[in-house]
């Protein structure tokens, strides 16, 4: 649950498919959207040269996710558990 001042409210997470133009063979994309507010950008690793293919990549983050560098995740359930902790902050 995320805090906003004595109020606790529900996190609810959706990621939804789009296609991103990042330049090189790395396209598939999901949108994180926490309460219905866009927080970040993940996208999948395919270009050959990644050290860990298929992983996906913060591409960008707004908000609290905003500047924050972390590790490519080997799955989707790895990468939005770490939006949950991290926005649950």
């Amino acid at each position: 649950m995320a805090r906003r001042g004595n109020v606790e409210t529900l996190l609810v997470l959706k990621l939804q498919p789009i296609a991103v133009d990042t330049g090189s063979l790395d396209r598939d994309g999901m949108l994180i959207i926490a309460n219905g507010l866009l927080v970040g950008v993940l996208v999948r690793l395919d270009a050959p040269e990644h050290a860990h293919p298929g992983y996906w990549f913060l591409e960008a983050g707004f908000g609290p996710l905003q500047g924050v560098r972390v590790d490519a995740f080997p799955t989707l359930e790895h990468a939005t558990r770490w939006v949950r902790h991290h926005l649950n902050r």
